[in-house]
């Protein structure tokens, strides 16, 4: 007769064997690398199986590092696979499209920002998101932030009354990533750097106000560094392993608009890759009970402020805020939102209202003229 205790133990093992979550990665690139990729890894009982991307020399260099067994360099070869979820973190362009076959794929997906480039495509990814049952979540990882976990309970509960005036920005000064590669070319990247950083700093500010849709937008956008654009060091140059890049910037380097939302709130928002500026993560929130001002996180001189009243008195507030390791936080999420069968953080109207307030930037920046919106979701 067997030991019964060898016995619970294989089946234990066979357990956590059968329930292992496989993970395919679209794109190997400096965010998947130095991110997605190392997070996932960490997360119990789920392994980075499968990576796709069409730089063989790159795609090689990352399943060596991160003993990634499958690769391809065809994306359908990679949604084909038994993989449960994938990870896209392609160049902007492709977002949509793999987003909506690995779901019809029976794949769930963890979409890197900007998601997509129109709200017609946001639509559509929802929609094959709710046909197919699967999980769609963006990669907002500033959700995870303690920035952001102490402050939408208070705005939530009611303790900043109703927020009218938003401020939002994520500044460079020299700081354009991977010069003459897809990051700087118009037809994959989309745009520049609102859609890259300034990006993250919306969906943060828009999360917190309820993401309320816009109404009429009026953007601008520049390009004045064209000619003397330096390369800013992102992606990790380890990280660009076979990358050719042509010296072209195609995008702009600084952009910004002017958002009337369908709350009645006002937003302005910018963001820039260089420009002869102040430079960091800024966002201020204003309502009728209390605003805040969030200063760049890195810098521990500038806290997190929150402006008040009691009793009559004005008063400041310097709340104690949680460190997080935003990224790992993502990623845990994500893994838990399959294995129980939660909803991600990233709602379809949320994402939505970021896509087309950058959308409407930069189409009203091309040409020249307000966008007015029409909000049917």
């Amino acid at each position: 007769m067997g030991n019964p205790l060898f016995f619970k133990e294989d089946m234990e093992d066979l357990k956590k064997n059968m329930d292992k979550m496989k993970v395919g990665i679209i794109g190997a690139g400096g965010i998947a690398q130095t991110t997605h990729i190392p997070c996932f890894k960490k997360v119990e009982n789920v392994e980075v199986s499968a990576i796709a991307d069409i730089n063989k020399e790159k795609l090689q260099y990352v399943a060596e590092k991160f003993e990634i067994k499958y690769t391809f360099t065809e994306w359908e070869r990679l949604i084909d696979t038994d993989v449960d979820a994938v990870v896209i973190c392609s160049p902007n362009t492709f977002h949509a499209e793999q987003s909506i076959q690995a779901m019809k794929a029976g794949k769930h997906v963890l979409c890197e920002k900007p998601v997509c480039l129109t709200g017609a495509e946001v639509e559509k990814v929802f929609s094959i998101s709710e046909k197919t049952g699967k999980k769609f979540m963006a990669a907002f990882p500033r959700r995870f932030s303690g920035e952001a976990k102490v402050l939408k309970q208070m705005i939530e509960g009611g303790e900043f009354g109703e927020i009218y005036y938003i401020k939002a920005g994520f500044l460079r000064r020299r700081g354009i990533p991977g010069l003459g590669t897809w990051f700087t070319n118009k037809k994959l990247a989309g745009g520049g750097p609102m859609m890259d950083v300034g990006v993250h700093i919306l969906d943060f500010v828009m999360y917190l106000a309820g993401a309320p849709m816009p109404e009429l937008i009026i953007g601008s956008k520049y390009n004045k560094f064209k000619d003397s654009a330096t390369d800013g060091g992102w992606p990790p140059m380890d990280t660009r392993k076979g990358d050719k890049a042509s010296g072209k910037m195609e995008v702009e380097d600084l952009a910004s608009g002017f958002v009337k939302l369908a709350s009645g709130a006002t937003l302005f928002i910018e963001a820039s890759w260089a420009g002869n500026s102040e430079v960091g993560i800024k966002a201020t929130l204003m309502g009728t009970k209390a605003g805040v001002q969030m200063p760049d996180p890195v810098d521990p001189k500038n806290p997190v402020r929150i402006y008040s009243e009691n009793k009559g008195i004005l008063t400041d507030i310097l709340p104690a805020i949680p460190s997080s390791n935003t990224y790992q936080e993502e990623v845990n999420h994500f893994v838990e939102c399959i294995r129980k069968d939660r909803q991600p953080i990233t709602k379809k109207h949320e994402v939505l209202s970021v896509v087309k307030i950058i959308e409407g930037i930069y189409k009203s920046a091309e040409t020249g003229k307000p966008v007015l919106c029409k909000n049917e979701s």
